[in-house]
């Protein structure tokens, strides 16, 4: 009897391991750590201020990527340009234990060639953590916010409002100084109707504070 002989046309002979075959898959093993490595020292090198990110923001499409805690982003993040926030957690609201889903919930929000102002409080450990993790996978458009929220604070509000210069007064555009007020040193600001405005000296006031009442 005739035995046929049936060869399948995708099948391939697995290539036998030569020595040069071991050696290049020994010092691939060795390089994965110092790739590693280099993608931490970049996410831990590259930062911007809080000027360039507005401007990124509002001109070349980045968004802010929070990475702080789900409740001190709710308690407080930016809220302008619209839809320019994405909050994924690196750690759970403890601040302390890691968030196991970080990237899961970074890529059902934002795609690997996503343009990514990588935000925690003060721009230290959280962003570290969370620009490593984003190199390793493949997130190369990702960048420090330098100083974090608290950096942004210091020039921009929530809604993206300049903040004045501490001690100098900020104009809302519909009152007139009077001067001669029993506040020392300080000239209240009234509207053309005589009423009290949101006027404000900025120095030690916060974003919604409003003037003292006068004596």
């Amino acid at each position: 009897m005739q035995h046929q002989h049936v060869v399948c046309q995708g099948w391939r002979r697995r290539p036998l391991a030569t020595p040069q075959l071991l050696q290049q898959h020994r010092l691939t093993q060795q390089r994965r750590p110092q790739q590693r490595q280099q993608a931490a020292c970049y996410a831990s090198s590259s930062s911007i201020g809080a000027e360039e990110a507005k401007r990124l923001i509002e001109r070349e499409g980045y968004k802010i990527l929070d990475v702080r805690s789900a409740r001190d982003y709710d308690a407080k993040h930016i809220t302008k340009p619209a839809r320019c926030s994405i909050n994924a957690p690196v750690v759970q609201n403890d601040n302390v234990t890691p968030n196991a889903q970080f990237l899961a919930e970074v890529a059902a929000q934002a795609s690997k060639a996503s343009k990514l102002l990588v935000m925690c409080a003060d721009g230290g450990a959280l962003s570290d953590s969370a620009l490593t993790q984003l190199a390793e996978s493949a997130y190369s458009g990702a960048v420090r916010l330098q100083g974090g929220y608290a950096g942004w604070s210091e020039v921009w509000s929530p809604s993206g409002k300049r903040r004045p210069p501490p001690g100098r007064w900020v104009s809302t555009g519909k009152e007139a100084l009077k001067s001669g007020l029993n506040i020392p040193g300080v000239a209240e600001s009234y509207d053309e109707g005589g009423n009290l405005t949101s006027a404000r000296w900025a120095k030690g006031l916060q974003e919604g504070e409003q003037l003292p009442p006068s004596w």
